[in-house]
């Protein structure tokens, strides 16, 4: 059994409806813990943009998303991990993309963004501090 202060879910399809699904699962657990809503958000936001980079850039056909998070004392973790291999994105041709700023998004969104990428696949760790004020 999970304990309350940790999130699991293995073997997601990395496809929208599931995706979306995830996310609203992983915003249930952040806030159902006690992490103020600044602060769920950006962990929210943070995580659905490293999900959304492994159903744009994984897998040629769909594969799978594992995402595991745990509060702790101190901060929150998030690990998303994959079993694909990165694959070139597809170019936006408009002259300002809207594309591309995943990774930015992330980090700006995070305290810590760590990003492992292998042959085995990729894993994302992302931490957020939290403050007296963001702790439950």
């Amino acid at each position: 059994m999970t304990a309350p202060e940790e999130f699991h879910r293995h073997g997601v399809l990395a496809a929208p409806d599931t995706l979306r699904a995830l996310r609203h699962d992983l915003t249930a657990w952040v806030r159902a813990v006690g992490v103020d809503a600044a602060r769920a958000q950006d962990i929210v936001l943070a995580s659905y943009e490293a999900l959304a980079n492994v159903a744009d850039h994984a897998y040629e056909e769909a594969g799978v998303v594992d995402l595991d998070a745990k509060l702790l004392p101190d901060r929150v973790e998030v690990v998303i991990s994959d079993r694909g291999r990165w694959r070139t994105p597809v170019l936006d041709p408009r002259p300002v993309s809207l594309r591309g700023r995943g990774l930015l998004l992330l980090r700006a969104s995070a305290d810590r963004a760590d990003i492992e990428s292998g042959d085995s696949g990729t894993v994302v760790t992302l931490a957020w501090d939290l403050t007296p004020a963001a702790r439950p």
